[in-house]
């Protein structure tokens, strides 16, 4: 941890170096010394590297040709001991790697190298003067670069035939020495060849060495000219930095700063005319205050209503946004968690080892969480106009509380749960008073992350004289006493600022006022605070206070009714999700249903129109033709089928979405449903029809089966 707070301090310092005047200068100057002498250096030995290299060339080729005037005797007669003394001499040269001499058949008359080398193969030999032939170099003793293969040695590789001259007269003897005159080209015949190899190893080391020299002389270089840049910005940046220094005072009101340059150029002349502009801002700034002072009251009021309607406009933005994006997340979770489950629900039923039924009421239990926690998120992200229902205060705390619970696990609070069970329901909007008890919840879990160490967050319930009481005590470091009558009032916040709009508390003061209660906060400097909210009882006439819940998807597995004993029934099971596809398949054909699928509303439209189906199962959301789409052809055509459909959806939160069902008055699943609640439901409209079914086992949770249900 320290080296890292160490390497974040070095950064920012030299971020903060780079980006000022005299780091500028450096690092440019210093960038443009770097370049140009790496440039100059690299340039300067590539130009070594190819002198070096012709030199030796150049070497090579005068060898070779001196040597093939020398071995012409030797070769002619096949004297080894010529070609042998006149090898020796031209192996006297330290970059002379091997000698080869060929008869006029290619065959070798005498092949010597110098210690440290060896001969390479003749066949290499031939095929490297081959390949150089087909390339072009034709020319006697011109060299070409040879590498050995097996130890990697490199070769200046030059090949000259070895001629004589012709016999003049059949029967006289060859002369070997003919005079000047009388040798022309036509004279002369073939009767051998020599190969020498040029070793490019004494040329290397001297580029090595070069290289080195070169290296330090850059280098040198580079540190000279940078030591005297450092040295020139200096000077400039020094009475540049005094007029940054001046004017940042200026720009924070201080207008008593005056520069003292004593330089003559340029810089001096800035600074005085600085001097100059800081004096007449000081007189202009008196001139300013009287006249500010007689706006400023206009000013402020007309700010702080502006302020007002943009906080109230920005806030309903991002809660606007907030939901839009939680419905997405959750439409897009709802569907594998639905395969999750009804799989996990299948498995469980089959004979299982102990072991791995474990593993499985785990998998089910956590994807319960995640559904769970979706449905929370939804709950709250959720838009509707004010509609009270019955609602239980302690499960709508306990959703809050799950979905703060991985911040309480990250900021070390522990929830302490005092819960009345069965507290009685009130009439109450339930996306409102969720949105108090987040907004309680959330300020608690910050006021004690402040403290950075262990928390506790204490939740009670209670029912008192017709009266649901609810109590938040946080151990945070609680409210002033000056702060606490104001915390309900609109934009006061003491959070820094883009912490808070100060919105959330006055917000929940008129929501609770609203619903005809009282909201109030007790607190006490060092010990925390405890939030008490009061709620009276309310029953709506005409609603029974055990109403379920309008989401079937989030109601408790239900047990199926039961029917006489009847015929199979057929299902059209529709959904773009294979998953989903694969579950319905196995849980309805475990029943004994006759079960057809399809991945769109345009297939289900297709084969619901070719022929008849007991009940059809459809998701809301499908490419190509949704479920809504599907459902006005069928009520175009006045379609028996509409009275046997089933809608699944994993976006209730969506507004077209609540309209649709609510408009339609079909039965649908929330994703991800449980799987009893589906074959409940597939009974339900066979019962309507005066179906008749076997009565239905209940999947129970350890994969056994209700031993009051017939299996």
């Amino acid at each position: 941890m320290r080296e890292s707070r160490v390497l974040g301090g070095a950064i920012q310092r030299l971020s903060n170096f780079s980006r000022g005047l005299r780091g500028k200068f450096i690092l440019l100057i210093s960038a443009l010394l770097i370049t140009t002498s790496m440039a100059l250096g690299w340039i300067f030995l590539v130009r070594e590297v190819r002198d070096e290299a012709t030199k030796l060339s150049q070497k090579g080729s005068l060898l070779l040709r001196n040597m093939a005037i020398d071995a012409e005797l030797g070769v002619f007669t096949r004297n080894q001991e010529s070609l042998a003394s006149l090898s020796r001499e031209i192996l006297r040269d330290e970059d002379v790697a091997f000698v080869v001499i060929l008869d006029e058949h290619g065959q070798p008359l005498y092949t010597r190298a110098r210690d440290g080398y060896r001969v390479p193969p003749l066949s290499s030999l031939k095929g490297a003067q081959s390949q150089r032939l087909n390339e072009g170099h034709s020319g006697a003793g011109e060299p070409y670069l040879y590498r050995e293969p097996e130890r990697r040695e490199e070769f200046y590789l030059l090949q000259i035939s070895v001629s004589t001259q012709r016999k003049v007269n059949v029967g006289e003897e060859i002369g070997f020495l003919p005079e000047p005159d009388a040798v022309r080209a036509g004279d002369r015949e073939g009767i051998g060849s020599i190969y020498l190899g040029v070793s490019t190893r004494g040329m290397r080391s001297n580029i090595r060495r070069l290289e080195r020299a070169l290296g330090f002389a850059t280098l040198a270089v580079i540190v000279i000219g940078i030591l005297l840049t450092v040295l020139l910005v200096r000077i400039i940046a020094d009475p540049v930095n005094q007029l940054v220094e001046a004017t940042r005072r200026i720009a924070r009101g201080d207008l008593d700063v005056l520069l003292r340059v004593d330089s003559q150029d340029e810089i001096g002349e800035l600074a005085k005319s600085f001097n100059q502009m800081t004096l007449k801002l000081q007189k202009s700034r008196e001139e300013l205050e009287q006249t500010n002072l007689q706006l400023e009251q206009m000013v402020q009021e007309r700010t702080r209503e502006l302020e007002e309607a943009q906080n109230q406009l920005v806030q309903a933005e991002k809660m606007s946004v907030v939901g839009q994006l939680v419905s997405g997340v959750a439409h897009e979770l709802n569907n594998p968690l639905a395969g999750v489950l009804g799989y996990s629900q299948l498995l469980l039923r089959m004979d299982l080892s102990e072991e791995v039924r474990r593993g499985l009421d785990k998998i089910e239990s956590e994807a319960e969480r995640c559904r769970r926690i979706v449905q929370n998120l939804l709950i709250f992200a959720r838009k509707n106009k004010p509609q009270k229902r019955p609602v239980d205060l302690n499960s709508m705390l306990e959703s809050v509380l799950e979905l703060k619970a991985y911040q309480f696990k990250v900021d070390n609070v522990r929830i302490v749960r005092e819960l009345q069970k069965s507290l009685p329901r009130t009439m109450a909007d339930a996306s409102q008073l969720q949105q108090v008890l987040m907004n309680i919840v959330h300020n608690a879990q910050q006021a004690m992350g402040e403290r950075k160490g262990s928390g506790v967050l204490t939740v009670r319930s209670r029912h008192q004289e017709g009266r649901i009481r609810l109590e938040i005590r946080d151990t945070g470091p609680g409210i002033a006493p000056e702060n606490l009558t104001r915390i309900f009032d609109p934009f006061f916040t003491t959070k820094e600022v883009g912490q808070g709009t100060g919105l959330g508390l006055s917000i929940c003061y008129g929501i609770v006022q609203e619903h005809r209660g009282r909201i109030w906060a007790e607190s006490r400097v060092g010990e925390g605070s405890t939030f008490h909210l009061e709620i009276p009882v309310q029953v709506e006439e005409g609603i029974p206070m055990e109403e379920k819940p309008a989401l079937r998807g989030a109601a408790p597995a239900l047990e199926p009714p039961a029917a006489p004993t009847g015929d199979t029934a057929r299902i059209l099971v529709v959904d773009d999700e294979p998953s989903i596809v694969d579950i319905l398949y196995d849980v309805l054909r475990m029943d004994g249903h006759q079960i057809e699928t399809a991945i769109n509303g345009r297939l289900a439209l297709s084969k619901l129109t070719s022929g008849s189906f007991d009940v059809v199962i459809s998701d809301l959301k499908m490419p190509g033709m949704s479920g809504q789409e599907l459902y006005r052809h069928l009520q175009e055509s006045e379609s028996a089928h509409l009275s046997r459909i089933i809608f699944t959806t994993g976006d209730v939160a969506n507004q077209d979405t609540q309209s649709f069902l609510q408009e339609s008055r079909t039965p649908y699943l929330q994703k991800p449903f449980n799987l009893n609640e589906v074959r409940r439901l597939v009974q339900e409209i066979l019962a309507s029809r005066k179906r008749t079914r076997t009565d239905l086992p209940i999947i129970l949770p350890g994969g056994s089966r209700d031993p009051g249900r017939a299996s």
